[in-house]
């Protein structure tokens, strides 16, 4: 029986699953690549993506012997410059390149209203990616020159393994040259040419289930994937994990915890209002919308400062000692602003925006590693209410957080909501390689289940009386108002 592999291009890490065709889990990988954004600021290198990809499959080893097709999905948004073939010219180039706010103010001016609703998303540097054509061309003169085609990191992975290159409507959807909202999904070519964008270097776009090509003689030898097996185009790794969960319209809302948090939801028509992210969804007619912070950015930094380090298991111990801190602790704990980069919707910061408020000669080690967990997870809270109205159905929670559940006991309290905790760290990956299972057999895997968890009443009350506090130091150091709360 054939296997199905599906590979994860995330921001810090490549990971690789391998399913069977009823989409069980057989082998997985987990490689980082941390090289790849210490080059400069709002830049990554393909080369490093290339490598841990490559170690990751290495580990699968003869897992990999009967595999009859590939899913891929990447992060998002970043714009990757290439030839033909899609052998990368440069240095990617991120959504918080810090010059990039720059050239959204320069060019956003230019996009008419009707095109900016067509885009289905406020313009900003993270929806309005495509504008990297013009900091390369501008700042980055080499890459320019040998610059063929602009693809996302997606684009960039697909074509490694095929040599063809397409993006999918999910990436797509952030380069603010793109019809997110309308009949079909496709450039919007008026655009390009007012800002001045070269068309011809724009992928075709595929849906995400179409068969993109097949893996190379040259790649499978690399990798220890049969030359000639097929891969699927593959979208962005959120719409992926929303496959693996089964989310569809109205149904199976979900946060993430990662490098980013991501509260996501489905629906049938596009959301007009333009509050957070919006792309297609990985099937027709069905749109997602993004709540995002860089919440696991925001915990990764405190915890150096904090002394527990870089390495992977840092900002675990500081949420060990933050949930292990007395109620009195907890509640005269300071507070914690986490934006220490720019951030997308609902909130749409150009620049960083964090502090430390409350903050006595008193104050303990883990009480102030408290306050850092709660300010992350209560600005999730306040993303989560701008996304999802509340019900009863409970919000699917994702993340690396092993099998230790008092972490996820913390969130539930903290945003006030029952959780269904999946406890799977490598979600995109096997939505991926569902997607592919899908493609290429019509079977759909069925949908990974979690663990539920409530929040505790007897914590109702002091989380309310800190969220307010909370809230009321958010608004006071951001200068911003608070987003627009939904109701049932």
């Amino acid at each position: 029986m054939s296997t199905f592999l599906g590979i994860d291009l995330g921001t810090s890490a490549a990971k690789a699953v391998v399913l069977s065709e009823t989409g069980e889990v057989l082998a997985r990988a987990r490689v980082a690549h941390p090289q790849s954004r210490t080059t400069s600021p709002g830049r990554a290198d393909p080369a490093a993506w290339r490598g841990s990809i490559s170690a990751a499959c290495a580990e699968l080893g003869t897992r990999l012997d009967d595999v009859g097709g590939v899913g891929i999905d990447a992060h998002c948004p970043t714009l990757v410059p290439m030839r033909t073939d899609g052998t990368p010219v440069g240095l990617a180039v991120t959504w918080d390149h810090p010059a990039l706010a720059g050239y959204v103010q320069r060019y956003a001016g230019m996009l008419t209203p009707e095109e900016v609703a067509a885009t289905g998303n406020h313009t900003s540097q993270s929806t309005f990616v495509a504008l990297a054509y013009h900091l390369m061309r501008e700042t980055d003169a080499e890459a320019f020159s040998g610059l063929a085609r602009l693809g996302f990191a997606g684009t960039w992975l697909g074509g490694w393994l095929t040599g063809c290159l397409a993006v999918d409507p999910t990436q797509a959807s952030y380069s603010g040259i793109f019809d997110t909202t309308g009949a079909t999904p496709e450039w919007l070519l008026s655009a390009t040419a007012r800002l001045g964008i070269d068309a011809a270097v724009l992928p075709p776009i595929m849906t995400a289930s179409e068969v993109l090509g097949r893996v190379r003689r040259e790649v499978g030898a690399e990798l220890g994937i049969p030359t000639g097996v097929p891969v699927i185009v593959g979208c962005a790794d959120t719409p992926a994990a929303s496959f693996a969960l089964g989310t569809s319209p109205g149904h199976r809302p979900f946060l993430s915890i990662g490098t980013t948090h991501v509260a996501n939801a489905c629906l049938s028509r596009p959301d007009k209002r333009a509050r957070c992210l919006q792309r297609r969804g990985v099937r027709t007619n069905e749109w997602l919308i993004n709540g995002v912070t860089n919440g696991g950015d925001s915990l990764a930094t405190a915890a150096r400062l904090l002394g527990f380090g870089d390495a992977a298991g840092a900002v675990a111990d500081m949420v060990a000692l933050a949930t292990e801190i007395s109620a009195d602790e907890a509640r005269t704990a300071p507070y914690f602003i986490p934006h220490v980069m720019p951030e997308r919707g609902p909130f749409w910061m150009d620049g960083s925006s964090s502090g430390l408020v409350g903050i006595t000669r008193d104050a303990t080690r883990a009480s102030v590693a408290r306050a850092v967990v709660e300010g992350v997870l209560l600005t999730d809270r306040m993303v989560l209410e701008s996304v999802i109205p509340p019900g009863t159905e409970p919000i699917a929670l994702t993340g690396a957080f092993g099998s230790d559940l008092r972490l996820p006991q913390l969130i539930a309290d903290m945003l006030g909501r029952s959780l269904d905790v999946v406890i799977e760290p490598d979600l995109p990956a096997i939505g991926a390689a569902g997607l592919c299972i899908e493609s290429l057999t019509g079977y759909k895997p069925d949908a990974v289940s979690g663990t539920p968890i409530h929040p505790r009443s007897e914590r109702v009350a002091a989380v309310v009386e800190r969220q307010a506090s909370f809230q009321r130091h958010w608004s006071a150091l951001t200068g911003q108002p608070l987003p627009p709360t939904l109701t049932r």
